[in-house]
């Protein structure tokens, strides 16, 4: 029977960093995927994420990325490859918005760059808008977004250098608390104990944990969210936008439920030319990760092109080129889950219920993940605790 110290189901974004962060510290560590990483199964493709620091969602949030931007600027330095691109984000939308008063909060509170300004000042700044000139938008001048397969390949390779073993395409059919450690049991009939186990299994971590009551308690739910790519021709308007940084990353919040988003989309980016666009919203219908039907419509993609080309003028005229299905883990308050599962189950650690905002914080979930494989207890304190359960009233405003 194989040991490992640690074994780290899930090898997206966060888990492929989780496994980089225990193998540097010399640990015996196995790294296990469904799929062959970094692939479209999950919560981890489509060419970009969004990054940003004057986080609206709670101002708790902004230590943990002022260490993670700087993680991915030295990851990137070290693989000699480009990561983040920052291309400046737009966000704001119909009076008293709560993203901007709380990325205001944020920006006041650990003395941020940001401009605020009204939509008519926000389409004279960047003609590929069209904005209510009454709309209240913030622009945050260093945020942009990073490539999240690229960062995966490049984490798995540092895991690789480091020690980590890997073993892909691999099912994991359930786990057993055994002999003060965890009993894993793979689809083919064979199992490997572990000391400790890291679940970063996204849409599927909600199935593999369902006996715990605790952690039912927050009612992770997966949802299917569609991402849409409007393509940049020749002498198009988006692909002058693009050449005369006229688009920056954009979240308005339009008042009819969700908030329509746009990632410029460069060349060599592992997505189509042009304009990824999408509606990041929550409490859709829960989906099964293994049986949901993946494909997009295209009713369903022209009409998001629609609703973007209320605001966005480039969208227009534009040609969908391109669509995919992405998934969220959903909580019920919105915010990560980084915790130990259960006094029952101590040896298990989970970080999941990322609600579509995780990828960002991947170096320092990373990091805390394998804190956590050396000391439990390292979860309850720092800048991060209010990630765990038991410390969740400091998310209460």
């Amino acid at each position: 029977m194989q040991h490992f110290d640690a074994i780290v189901l899930g090898l997206g974004g966060i888990g492929s960093s989780a496994l980089a962060s225990i193998a540097d510290r010399g640990t015996r560590v196995l790294g296990v995927d469904r799929f062959e990483p970094p692939h479209a199964m999950g919560s981890s493709h489509g060419g970009s994420r969004v990054i940003r620091l004057a986080y609206f969602e709670h101002e708790g949030y902004v230590p943990l990325l002022r260490e993670a931007f700087e993680a991915f600027d030295r990851l990137a330095r070290d693989a000699g490859v480009a990561l983040i691109q920052r291309v400046g984000l737009l966000q704001g939308g119909i009076a008293n918005n709560e993203i901007v008063s709380g990325t205001i909060r944020a920006a006041r509170t650990h003395d941020l760059r940001v401009d605020a300004m009204s939509g008519a000042e926000a389409t004279r700044k960047f003609n590929a808008f069209d904005l209510p000139a009454a709309w209240e938008l913030v622009y945050e001048h260093d945020a942009g977004f990073i490539r999240p397969e690229e960062t995966i390949r490049v984490q798995l390779e540092r895991a690789r250098n480091a020690g980590a073993e890997i073993r892909t395409n691999t099912e994991v059919t359930h786990w057993i608390n055994h002999n003060n450690g965890v009993r894993v049991h793979f689809a083919d009939g064979s199992t490997v104990d572990t000391s400790t186990l890291v679940v970063c299994g996204g849409a599927w971590a909600p199935k593999l944990l369902a006996h715990d009551e605790s952690l039912r308690a927050f009612n992770l739910t997966p949802t299917q969210q569609i991402i849409v790519w409007l393509g940049a021709g020749a002498k198009s308007a988006i692909a002058s936008a693009l050449s005369t940084n006229a688009m920056p990353v954009w979240l308005f919040d339009d008042g009819e439920g969700g908030a329509p988003y746009g990632v410029p989309a460069f060349e060599g980016m592992g997505a189509p030319h042009g304009l990824k666009i999408g509606i990041h919203q929550h409490g859709g219908s829960a989906v099964d990760p293994a049986s949901m039907t993946r494909s997009v419509s295209d009713a369903a993609a022209e009409s998001v092109r629609q609703r973007v080309g209320q605001f966005v003028k480039v969208a227009r005229d534009a040609e969908v080129v391109a669509s995919a299905s992405c998934l969220y883990t959903e909580s019920m308050d919105g915010h990560f889950i980084v915790d130990s599962l259960s006094p029952e189950s101590p040896n298990v650690i989970v970080a999941t219920a990322c609600n579509g905002h995780a990828f960002k914080f991947v170096p320092v979930l990373g990091r805390l993940l394998a804190d956590a494989v050396a000391d439990r207890a390292s979860l309850q304190s720092g800048p991060a605790a209010f990630l765990t359960r038991g410390v969740r009233s400091a998310l209460q405003r």
